[in-house]
């Protein structure tokens, strides 16, 4: 990126590579299994070789916008040219905390980002407060455990809260990780998040089936995407009329907690909606459930990890949290 250089492997290939680069360039620092890269720490184990991404010194230079008492008493009122400065300040280190390490943190960044053009005082209070909330978990690292190439899996979980943003839209999110395919034995397998996205749904609708249905069709296309990139990284080069049978190499599972949507996914007929966009969203995951052999599983509300990127729910973001901390997940039978 830019200067900065990261390297990864092992072997006599390797290691001939990397003396042949440090004979043409001039590195100014050289850094083994601990350096810095792209404003993120990063380290490795040399026993277990999991790789932690850091951003633990990033965080106290986060600064929270001051109001007065005055302000604080009208948080209706619109805030300032000056205000809307830093407030724009404000989320621009926020969202880069929450896109590089902190996924926790990434509703909070989309409401503040949703609130221009005209923010309010309680606008500036959210923001406040997601600072707060990183301060309070700064400790909380992302950690990619070794996962045999052979049996890495992707897993996506999506949600949508239907209605409950600005103007009767909806909020949806979604948090794509690595696994292995142990996930399927209903034991504890490892995990850790490679890609995550909280946003409002470009389309507005008109149930929460429809609500799911697009925010999983808008998570399949990058799941979709994840596959190719893994498929290009571990077997070479791609040729398009052959992507999906290569890529299909590494298994995918998508995951909802809306039942609705499961028995139309399940379901082998034709989706029967007045909503026809919907039922063309279903039709699109099918097709993507279909080229890449992916896996669909429901799970209970309280499971799902993509529910902390819809809304500011303090147990939602718990479960997250703790999944990120301990880098593993479960999913239990669908019968009990």
């Amino acid at each position: 990126h830019v200067d900065d250089n990261v390297t990864g492997g092992s072997g006599s290939t390797y290691d001939l590579a990397i003396q042949e680069r440090q004979k043409r360039f001039e590195f100014r620092k050289w850094r083994t299994l601990d350096g810095d890269f792209c404003g993120a720490r990063y380290t490795q184990d040399p026993v277990t070789k999991a790789i932690t991404m850091s951003q633990q010194t990033f965080v106290p230079k986060l600064r929270p916008l001051h109001l007065s008492k005055a302000r604080l008493a009208d948080r209706a009122s619109p805030l300032t040219q000056d205000e809307i400065k830093c407030l724009r300040a404000i989320n621009g280190s926020l969202n880069w905390l929450s896109t590089q390490t902190r996924p926790d943190l990434s509703t909070q960044v989309s409401f503040s980002q949703q609130s221009f053009p005209e923010p309010t005082v309680s606008d500036a209070l959210a923001a406040n407060h997601a600072i707060r909330r990183a301060k309070q978990h700064a400790d909380l690292s992302l950690v990619f455990p070794p996962i045999p190439p052979e049996s890495l899996t992707v897993m996506e979980h999506s949600d949508a809260a239907y209605a409950n943003n600005k103007g009767g839209s909806t909020q949806a999110g979604f948090i794509i990780g690595f696994t292995s395919s142990a996930m399927h034995e209903g034991q504890s397998a490892p995990w850790a998040p490679a890609y995550w996205k909280s946003y409002r749904l470009p389309r507005v609708v008109n149930s929460t089936l429809s609500a799911e249905a697009q925010a999983m069709c808008t998570a399949s296309g990058m799941l979709e995407w994840m596959l190719l990139l893994l498929s290009e990284a571990l077997d070479g080069q791609i040729f398009v009329r052959s992507c999906w049978s290569q890529a299909s190499r590494r298994q995918g599972i998508l995951l909802t907690d809306c039942k609705s949507l499961y028995d139309h996914l399940r379901s082998k007929s034709s989706p029967t909606l007045d909503d026809k966009r919907t039922a063309l969203d279903i039709i699109i995951i099918r097709e993507c459930l279909e080229k890449t052999g992916a896996i669909l599983r429901r799970i209970p509300t309280d499971r799902m990890l993509a529910d902390g990127f819809t809304k500011e729910s303090p147990e939602a973001l718990d479960l997250l949290r703790a999944c990120l901390r301990v880098g593993s997940y479960q999913i239990s039978p669908e019968d009990t």
